[in-house]
């Protein structure tokens, strides 16, 4: 079974989401054509509907065909761009969003190395490996299912407003005001009220993982001692806590959805109220009203998946807390300072002088003044009793333990600085 260690680990830093997409900006060149794509989409969908509602409502005065001749070729021209833009958002959007996971993946596992072995009892086996996969895979959802909605909601927002504001400045006021609201304030609600449930929800992931290793690897302990039952029943409370947060994380996302839907529809009534009043006072031409009313209801449809964004939002802050206590758990033993590499054509000799170990900074010496000395050529074999100090040795000749005093030297320069780091340092990563 995996065991469960006692080190705490440290504090995540109070900024862990730009930390994450700040590992994911050097891939910013093909991240911004698929930003751009997606954007450029939903304009043109909007800008499809508005100027279809225009094209109709003029057509139905039977002017001459000159006169919508340009609209006809719009609504065919924007047709066509929101399917190449769509497609050119998913493909680009897909492609730019796996290389950098897949070049975050690689420094997460580089920050992984120095830990090992000695540094990985901090976290248990399940929930390291929930971690490199799940919380990993955190990072595309920031892009795909965060940013991207984000910007290309706001384009339309804007887009619309400035549009509405032209043709009439009281619409465009209430559009802005309404648009505001769905776009930011109910996405922050949602992302205030989901908050602690996407640390929990994370939490329970790592900690069924970690039970599902538990009763895979200790199968045959957990029989012999009778806990087979206990472990089952606390997987199944794991389980069942994962299924209750998410029941709850889906209804606060229906709820929000539905009060998006609310102020579309209010926004929709209200444009058009205003838009028919001012043409009855002769301030707005005939097929106006029929434009904003239109561009009010499609405005919102970019701002639809906001609410779901800012749930999965806040399952990424908590995916990037659990991955900063990776990049920010000091590694047991320290690197030496660069030196000039060792020679690989000569044969190298290894001296242990009066090394000193321990497992914990307070606990008893494991090796206690080994001295030894391997010239090229040389073997020595260990023995001695179990718990005497053989693997402690070799370990530390790996670099996988700290020594407390003395010294290792290959090929004449030391291997391994004897002192272990500092509490609270943090990794290069």
């Amino acid at each position: 079974m995996t065991p469960r260690s006692k080190a705490t680990t440290p504090t995540p830093p109070s900024r862990p989401t730009l930390r994450l997409l700040r590992h994911l900006l050097p891939h910013w060149r093909r991240l911004l054509p698929a930003v751009v794509a997606s954007a450029g989409s939903e304009l043109a969908a909007a800008a499809l509907m508005a100027t279809a509602a225009w094209l109709i409502t003029r057509a139905a005065e039977q002017p001459p065909i000159a006169s919508v001749s340009l609209a006809i070729v719009a609504v065919r021209a924007l047709a066509l761009g929101r399917g190449a833009l769509r497609y050119a958002d998913r493909l680009l959007g897909h492609d730019g969003v796996l290389r950098a996971v897949a070049g975050f993946r690689i420094r997460v596992y580089e920050a992984l190395v120095p830990l090992a072995p000695a540094g990985t009892p901090a976290f248990r086996g399940g929930d390291l490996l929930t971690r490199l996969v799940d919380d990993v895979d955190a990072a595309q959802d920031l892009l795909l299912r965060v940013l991207f909605p984000a910007v290309a909601a706001c384009a339309v927002a804007v887009a619309a407003t400035g549009t509405a504001m032209a043709l009439l400045p009281q619409a465009g006021f209430l559009l802005g005001l309404l648009l505001a609201v769905a776009g930011l304030c109910v996405p922050a609600l949602v992302l205030a009220l989901s908050r602690r449930s996407g640390r929990a929800q994370k939490a329970a992931q790592g900690e069924l993982a970690a039970l599902t290793v538990d009763l895979t690897q200790g199968a045959a302990d957990l029989a012999a001692y009778g806990a087979r039952g206990r472990a089952d029943e606390r997987a199944r409370r794991a389980a069942a806590r994962i299924a209750a947060l998410e029941r709850q994380g889906a209804l606060t996302t229906s709820l929000a959805s539905a009060v998006v839907v609310l102020l579309q529809g209010g926004a929709t009534a209200g444009v058009a109220w205003l838009a028919l009043r001012a043409h009855a006072a002769g301030d707005l031409a005939a097929v106006h009203p029929t434009v904003l009313a239109v561009l009010a209801l499609v405005s919102f449809e970019a701002l639809g998946p906001l609410p779901a964004a800012a749930r999965r939002l806040a399952d990424v802050r908590a995916s990037a807390r659990r991955l900063a206590d990776l990049f920010d758990t000091p590694p047991p033993v320290t690197e030496p300072p660069p030196a000039d590499p060792l020679p690989v054509d000569e044969p190298l000799g290894v001296e242990i002088t009066d090394l000193r170990v321990r497992h914990r900074p307070d606990g008893p010496l494991a090796l206690d003044g080994v001295s030894l000395r391997l010239p090229p050529g040389r073997r020595v074999v260990l023995l001695g009793a179990s718990g005497s100090g053989k693997s402690t040795l070799i370990a530390a000749l790996m670099r996988f333990v700290p020594y407390a005093s003395g010294s290792i030297r290959v090929g004449g320069r030391d291997c391994v600085i004897s002192r272990a780091p500092k509490p609270g340092a943090r990794s290069p990563a």
